[in-house]
């Protein structure tokens, strides 16, 4: 009999730690997902704010232009940085043409009526962010302490990396349009009395819908709470995660966590391949680890 309780312990000990390490997951992937995941079709009435740039682009301004030139396809001309930056506009049609396969995002700027447009790069834009992310962003982080995904940091006055540690935790201080349109928000954080960037998609707006997910898209660069807690595991995979190691046994977000994302996904998920390296799953651990030919990449 004591030995049947014992087993009954040790299976419900097993499930709460399952099920705490799902809320985990859950409150990192589901909190505050209300985000708008708008293919560039869905752009019409939507509000974009124009992107900060670096000062090399700041002297080549927004690659917007007058609606004349825009459907002339002439882009000899962009509009002004310094007249634009930190303005709203809204997005008032977008039309698919076919011989540059590409669209033209037509705009009114909200202060000045002024009506623009913008082609498309592989159908996204290259200026703007959705300015709904923009205020989400803000709700949702402004003055938290998060946790990122990255070993390193965006200096604040330099493009210098302030190396961290996977999941060390910064503080929010700021949300400000960031210079990426892949990344269109940027994260000012304090961390060890300094000030450093973190760039980040709050949705998949913007980004191309073969590399969406299930998940919201700033789940990619951050945890909301501290993993190395809540998460349950082992002071060797967070040291093999530390020394960007990866080892047979971990998991597969263990082993994004320390390589990031893989180059290629093979056999519905069973083989990731880094480079050279193929890494073979089973039950969603690593169970082979090899260096392929450079004749088979």
């Amino acid at each position: 009999m004591k030995q049947f309780f014992v087993r009954i312990l040790l299976i419900l000990t097993l499930i709460i730690g399952i099920q705490s390490t799902n809320a985990v997951f859950a409150q990192n992937s589901n909190e505050n997902t209300s985000v708008n995941n708008l293919t560039t079709e869905q752009f019409s009435g939507q509000d974009f704010t124009f992107l900060n740039l670096t000062p090399d682009q700041q002297a080549i301004g927004y690659e917007i232009f007058t609606v004349e030139q825009a459907e002339q396809w002439d882009r000899s001309n962009p509009i002004d940085y310094a007249g634009h930056v930190g303005k709203e506009v809204t997005v008032t049609n977008t039309v698919w043409i076919p011989e540059q396969k590409e669209y033209l995002v037509y705009m009114t700027v909200k202060d000045t009526g002024e009506t623009l447009a913008e082609p498309t790069r592989n159908g996204q834009l290259a200026s703007l962010v959705l300015s709904s992310d923009l205020a989400k962003a803000k709700d949702q982080f402004l003055g938290k302490t998060i946790y990122p995904k990255v070993r390193g940091l965006i200096g604040f006055n330099s493009e210098v990396k302030m190396p961290i540690l996977i999941a060390s935790p910064v503080t929010v201080i700021d949300v400000v349009p960031a210079i990426d349109a892949q990344k269109p928000i940027s994260l000012i954080v304090s961390v060890n009395g300094e000030k450093a960037v973190l760039p980040i998609a709050y949705s998949w707006t913007n980004i191309p819908a073969a590399n969406w997910s299930n998940a919201p898209a700033w789940q990619s660069y951050l945890f909301l709470t501290d993993p190395r807690q809540d998460l349950g595991w082992s002071h060797s995979a967070w040291k093999n995660i530390d020394k960007a190691n990866v080892e047979e046994g971990m998991t597969k977000d263990q082993v994004r966590l320390s390589w990031g994302k893989p180059s290629r996904i093979d056999n519905d998920g069973a083989v990731w391949l880094y480079g050279p390296q193929k890494l073979t799953f089973s039950n969603d651990k690593v169970k082979t680890m090899e260096m392929l030919p450079s004749r088979i990449l």
